[in-house]
Order: C-alpha cells, then structure tokens, then sequence
C-alpha cells in the first residue's frame, strides 16, 4: 500500500460539529403571552367598537340637541312671573260673587337698582354662587364637571352645584322645575341665549331682585330688611355674607328656619304641634357664611384683616330680643314672614272661620303647622268661595253688637257682669295680671244649613276687631250640659231600638259619686239639681224635662264605648277620648267641651232626614289660574236612618211645644201660625254654661251663653236660653222661613201612647200624648209595660257602630 495511502489510513477521522440545542420556552410563560395577546386583541376591538359607536352615538346627540334647541323660545328678564292675589268671596242675594278678603301679592319684594348694592354685597352673591360669573359665557363648564365628578366620586362631603348665576336666573325666571336631560338642555340653551342679550350687571342686578330668601322675602332688599332691619346699602361684609348664603336652599338656609317641637296629647291620645320653636337655620346659614367669606378672601374681593373682622362680627338678627331693645319704636305684631299685623288687617266672623278651615285642610295634607298653613293661603294665590248667607250673617252681627239685643225682655247686661276686685281697691275699672275685673257675658252663634253650610257664624258681643282671634261659636270648647243627650244616649238607644218613644225608665240615680259620695246623677230643677220621681217615666216626657237619670241608665245598660262611637263616629260630635265615661256621655260634664259650631253639626240629621257632612263654611278653593283644589262638603252621606231622624225630630220639637219643656220659649210665629221648631237646652252644675240648640225645617242653628272665664252667670234665674235664641234668629225665622215643615217619614208609626204601658194604645187602654215610633220597633199595648230592649246590630249608612250591651 502507498505511503500516503497508509498515512491516510492512520490519521484520525475528524471531529463531527454538534448542533446547539435550542432552548425550549417554559410552558407557563407561553400561556401568559397567550392569554395577553388574546386580552390585547379583544381590548383594541371594544376600543374600536366603541369608539365607532360613541362617534355614532355623538354624532346623532348632536343632531338632537341641535334640533331640540332651535324649538326652544329665548326668556328675556323682563318675564319675572308674579303670583296671584288670594281673595275671599261671598254670594250676595243676586247671586253674584263678593269680593271680601284679598291679600295682594304676597311675594314681598322692593327691587334695587345695582348701582345702589355695595360692592361686597355683589361679591358674596358672585364668589358664594359662580366665581367665574363675569368669566363664562352662561355655562362653567369646569364647575359643572366638578359637580358631576363629586356626584360620582363624592369628593366633597356637600353636593357641589354646577348652574351659574345665569342658570339658576333662567330656572327662576321660566319655572322650569323638570328633573330630565331635557330640561338640563333647555336650561344650559336659554342660558347661553340670556347672555348673549343682556349684560352682566343686568343679569346680577335680576338675579338678587328675583330670588328667594325664605318664606315670602324675596329680593336682596326685602331679605336685608326682614333679617337684619336695614336697608341693602346699610349691610356689613358679614350681613351681606349671611344673605348670600340663603338663596342655595332658601328655606333651610335662612336664619329663621326651625320648626315646632311634637308633643303627644294624652286626653286626645294624638300627636300635636306645641308653641316651642327650635331654630335650626342660625347654624346651616353660619356655616355657609363662612364659606362666602373666605372665597371673597381667597379671590382678593376683601383683604386678610377685613376677612377675619367680618368672621368674628356679631349680627343682630330682627327676631331676637337684642334686636327689639335696640328699635323699640319697631316693636309690633308680625307674622312669620315679617309682615305687620294691624288693625287695618281686621277680618270678618266669616273670612276668619274660611281662613281656620282650609288652615286645617293644609295642615293635614302637608303636616305644617297652623301659622305656616296660614302663610300658605296669603300667598298662594286662592280664590276661595263660601257657602255663607251674607244677610243672615249681617243680620245677626248686627244683633251682636249690643247684649242687651239677646236679654230682651229677661234682664240688662249690666246685671250680668260679673265684677271682681282683683287689687282691692274698691274699684271694677281695669286689669289685674292681665286679667279683667269685669267679666261681661258672651254669646257665640252658628247656623248650617241641612247639607253642613255655614250660613252665619259670629264669636262675640261686640264689633269684630283685628283677625284670627277668640270666638265662642267655632274656637273655645263649652260644656254642653244636657244639650248633650239626643246626639249621644237618647240617639244611640233611638237608633238600635233600644227605646221608643213611650218607653218608661225609672228616674232614680244609678250609682254612688266616688268624690262626694252622694247619689248619682241627680235633676235639673228651676232651684238647683237633686230631685228624682222614682218613678218610671217616659222617654219622650225624660226629654221634655230633661231628666238626668234617664240618658245615665242608657249609657250604664248599652255601652259606654257603644253611645260614644256613635257620637263621634255616626253624627260626627269632637270628643276625646276622656269623654268615654258615664258623666260626659250622659249630662255632658266634658273633658275639654265642645264648640257651638260642632254641637250644631251633630243635630243635622234629626233635621234633614238623616244625612251628615262636617260643617264647612268654603264652598270650593281655586288656585289662582282656575283649577279646582278643594270641595266643601263633599262627605255628605246618611248617617242614620229616616225613622230614626223622623223620630228624633219629633221628641226634639217636644221640647219645644210640650206643657213642660224646657225650650218653650223658643217658638216663633209667622202670620199667626207656629213655624216648626225643635230643640234641646243645656245647662251645667255650676250655672257656667247655657247653651241651646234650635232646629227650623230650614237650617239648624245654637247659641251659648257665658263668659271667657269659667264663671258662675249673674242673675240667671232671670236667663233663658231658648228666649236668648229666638231673640238672635226670631224674626230672621219668621221673615223667611220657607213654609216648609220637617222632612216626611211614611214609614212611621203615629198614634197614642197607652198611659199605663208606654206602648201604642188600643181601644181600651187609656190615651195620653201623641207620638210616633219607628217600624221596627212599634209595639202595640198588651197590658205589659213596655221596657228597655235589646240592641239590634246595624250597619249604619254613614258608619259603623257597634250593638250590644
């Protein structure tokens, strides 16, 4: 073999080059490259998708905004809207509408020129309300962003507004209260409008003459008054502070705002508004006062010292005493808004008792209290309507004047007075710690018409002065006395057919007084109370009489809970729940009492054939543009059925003609021919109290005698209240009684009462008076007496009340 052959075969093989291995990537960071590639995938395709649609979306907001803008009408400032003027009105015997009460625009308001504000009066308003006002253009955008990032974010812990100056001028201005986009759209829109047609002082200069700065102020200068009683050049840095302060939410921020404490009436078992007002507005309008301040600081409208001057200033507000020892000369009656009370402001019987009714309906439906529902009526704009007789009402005011009118033919009131020297000087001429040494008598009168009208309302002797004060008809409680009895146990035994009208009670006292010890009750007599017969006697003649005993036995066997539901409940009578007793229910010795006018209410149905409605002087209440807001008397409704009304009537009307009842003289003639009359006389165990209640097929009407102060009456053997009644309303009867006689009932019974039994007599029995009896409870003589019966359930017509004993 060659040499290069076996050199070939001896050198070694050469060396074969290893491939480098590539390193695998970790499976769990292959996932996540995964995973963000796919999250990066879909976020730029949302993003696109979004940003398409946005673009859509903004594109088509626009076009609508645009268009809902150019349907929009541009507001100028001279469209200040003006509230109307409340007024009252009666209906004259033509017919037409008298105009007799008006409260004109109740919006108080004294504009101011802007030239005539202090300069630091402007800046609280600007740097309190839109610092940038003399900045934008109608709209702060950058405020209004703020104010939707702290709605979201809650950056601030109060609510940041976004409307400028000019905004809240266009919302005030228009009216337009819409919580909506649109109405956002509209407000920005006219906003814009409004600032490119008026200059920035004019648009300032409306603004603190329009807003609101509580109750009826408004205006910058009427706010300076009320508040601070100076005129707006005469304000202070602080005072003007204090003032900006208010227009954010007026009726919390003013420092008036408050409210009266609740208490709760253990007698009624209801909740109540008391006299005690706490304020709550000094501290809310501090704080934001504080927060005016230092904005005007921070935005160099006040240097460093006034600031601090200003923080530590004390203001004298018009409601504090402070205030009051520095003006005596301006001390004086105002109501809750400021404005004077005086005598030019004197009101009618009538215009007072519309004012307290639709008061009441405003406190119910708003829950406020009487003086603010009161500000409410003046300044609302409502046009009232009353239901009242205005010749009847002029005719018995006129009988008012003078006490000796109703004494006629019985005394003087002069013997009436009750004189008392409280300072025992020997003299009756003056007052005592506020109280009179001469007491003289008082009388009140209400007459409602058979539907609840009132057709005449009158509070005192006397000629009507000032507004909203006492009356003796419709304001002060009075024992009623036995004046009591038809409306609660003789009515509710009538109703259940417990009695009829010859049923005999025994006339003796059904129990023992705890407190004195004697027996319980006892008889009116003309000397005293005390008598009883012991005998058993009739319910009409117990009525007649007006016995005692007879309504005690009645509400002792049927019911305390029963007689007084139906009291309350069916004929509508104002107890509380400490009447639901024996002596109340029976000879209305009352908790509290009762007023002329609910007394009165309550016999309507023994007059009208059963039917009920709350008393009620307004007819309806417009608002001031004519839409109806409340109707008088829309709750009438039969209460208790005809036979019983029928029934009733008749025993009430022999009170009036019986030999021996106690309202005889109450009866009034016209032509020679007695008009019908029924009644029902009350007096009270201490001679305080004499009241009665006359019906005439035309309307019901009451009176009571007495005086403020729970007294015993002067010379009242020589008193009779029927005979007081027909001098008020005798000759108004007898000159316009329609000649109409009670409603009919064909369904009642008339005959003799059996003078052994009670019941209707036969042939052999021995015939007394005449009387009628309900068909359902109608029983013929039988030579068995006729007793106390059961009582039946009914489901009244008008509500419920509950039979059984």
């Amino acid at each position: 073999m060659s040499q290069s052959t076996a050199a070939a075969l001896e050198a070694p093989a050469p060396r074969r080059k290893k491939k480098k291995r590539r390193r695998r990537t970790p499976l769990i960071l292959r996932i996540i490259k995964k995973i963000f590639s796919i999250i990066l995938v879909c976020f730029l395709s949302f993003f696109l998708l979004f940003a398409i649609t946005g673009t859509i979306c903004g594109i088509a907001a626009t076009a609508y905004v645009v268009n809902y803008m150019q349907e929009q009408t541009s507001v100028s400032i001279q469209e200040l809207t003006t509230s109307f003027s409340t007024n009252i009105f009666e209906r004259d015997a033509n017919g037409e509408y008298i105009n007799v009460y008006n409260v004109n625009q109740s919006i108080q308001r004294i504009p101011i020129e802007l030239k005539d504000v202090p300069q630091h009066v402007r800046d609280a308003f600007v740097y309190g309300e839109d610092e940038r006002f003399y900045l934008h253009e109608g709209v702060d955008y950058k405020r209004t962003a703020a104010a939707v990032a702290n709605m979201i974010l809650k950056f601030w812990n109060t609510e940041q507004g976004g409307s400028t100056i000019t905004q809240q001028l266009v919302k005030n201005l228009t009216g337009d209260n819409e919580t909506s986009p649109q109405r956002k759209i509209r407000e920005v829109y006219r906003a814009m409008q409004l600032e490119k047609s008026y200059t920035k002082d004019e648009i300032l200069e409306t603004y603190i003459n329009y807003i609101g700065f509580g109750g009826a102020a408004n205006g910058v200068e009427m706010a300076a008054r009320k508040y601070f009683g100076k005129t707006v050049s005469e304000l202070s840095i602080a005072e003007g502070a204090c003032l900006a302060a208010i227009p954010q939410s007026p009726e919390i921020n003013n420092p008036f705002a408050g409210y009266y404490k609740r208490s709760f009436n253990d007698v009624t078992q209801t909740e109540y508004v008391t006299d005690e007002y706490v304020n709550t507005g000094r501290e809310v309008n501090r704080n934001r006062m504080e927060y005016i301040l230092y904005r005007m600081y921070y935005n160099g409208a006040i240097t460093f010292d006034e600031y601090q001057t200003a923080l530590n200033e004390h203001l004298v507000f018009t409601d504090t005493e402070e205030y009051k020892l520095l003006h005596p000369e301006e001390e004086k009656k105002v109501d809750e808004d400021g404005a004077a009370i005086t005598e030019e402001n004197s009101t009618s019987w009538t215009v007072d008792e519309a004012l307290r009714e639709y008061a009441h309906v405003l406190m119910e439906e708003r829950g406020v209290t009487m003086q603010r529902a009161l500000t409410i009526i003046n300044k609302s704009g409502y046009q009232i309507y009353l239901t009242v007789d205005r010749d009847m009402q002029a005719y018995v005011e006129e009988k008012f004047l003078d006490m000796n009118n109703l004494l006629k033919g019985m005394t003087t009131a002069a013997k009436t007075n009750y004189y008392r020297d409280l300072n025992h000087d020997g003299k009756y001429d003056g007052k005592v710690d506020g109280k009179d040494e001469v007491l003289p008598l008082q009388c009140g009168f209400t007459a409602i018409d058979y539907e609840g009208r009132i057709l005449a309302t009158v509070g005192m002797i006397g000629e009507k002065k000032g507004s909203l004060g006492t009356s003796f008809a419709s304001t002060e409680p009075q024992q009623p006395g036995s004046a009591i009895k038809p409306v609660t146990s003789y009515g509710y035994a009538l109703y259940h057919d417990c009695i009829s009208w010859g049923t005999k009670i025994l006339d003796a006292p059904i129990m023992t007084n705890p407190e004195t010890g004697n027996p319980w009750p006892s008889n009116y007599t003309e000397t005293g109370f005390g008598s009883w017969s012991r005998a058993k006697v009739p319910v009409y003649k117990a009525l007649e009489v007006s016995k005692n005993t007879i309504p005690a036995t009645l509400v002792k066997n049927y019911g305390i809970n029963n007689v007084f539901d139906y009291a309350t409940e069916t004929v509508g009578l104002n107890l509380v729940l400490k009447d639901k007793d024996n002596a109340p229910l029976a000879v209305g010795a009352l908790s509290v009492g009762v007023t002329v006018k609910d007394l009165v209410n309550a016999y309507m149905v023994y007059g009208n054939g059963g039917y009920f409605s709350n008393a009620h002087i307004i007819d309806r209440v417009e608002s001031g543009d004519g839409d109806l807001v409340y109707v008088g008397g829309d709750d009438l409704h039969q209460a208790i059925d005809n036979e019983t009304s029928y029934v009733m009537n008749k025993l009430l009307q022999n009170v009036v003609t019986g030999p021996d009842g106690t309202g005889k003289k109450a009866q009034i003639t016209k032509g020679g021919k007695k008009v019908p009359l029924a009644g029902k006389t009350g007096t009270t165990t201490d001679w305080c109290d004499k009241l009665f209640v006359g019906l005439n097929p035309d309307f019901v009407s009451g009176c009571w005698i007495g005086y403020k102060e729970n007294k015993e009456i002067r010379n009242r053997g020589s008193i009779d209240t029927p005979a007081i009644w027909r001098n008020i309303m005798g000759d108004w009867i007898s000159k316009h009684w329609s000649g109409n006689d009670f409603p009919e009932c064909s369904t009642v019974r008339e005959g003799y009462v059996c003078t052994s039994t009670g019941k209707i007599a036969n042939g052999g029995c021995g015939k007394g008076v005449e009387g009628w009896w309900k068909s359902t409870n109608a029983p013929y003589c039988d030579n068995r007496e006729l007793g106390l019966q059961p009582a039946k359930e009914i489901a009244s017509p008008g509500a419920q009340t509950n039979g059984g004993t």
